[in-house]
């Protein structure tokens, strides 16, 4: 795998997207700590909000970056 692969803003997302569903999960089985629905309601909403200022300001998708294919720091 090469190093720009690593340095691409979507890869990031990703990652820590399903972390966090990986983290809720075994919360869950284990019993340790359950989300309730209002709480997946505000961690979406905050989750849509962060990722939405990213996008508006150029920091997940630089189009004006030369050379750039797409979504890479």
């Amino acid at each position: 795998m090469n190093k720009k692969r690593w340095r691409n803003y979507a890869l990031w997302v990703s990652i820590i997207s399903q972390l966090l569903l990986l983290i809720q999960l075994i919360g869950h089985l284990t019993g340790l700590f359950d989300l309730t629905d209002v709480m997946k309601q505000e961690i979406l909403m905050i989750t849509d909000v962060i990722l939405g200022l990213l996008a508006t300001l150029g920091i997940i998708s630089n189009p004006t970056k030369p050379n750039s294919g797409g979504y890479n720091l």
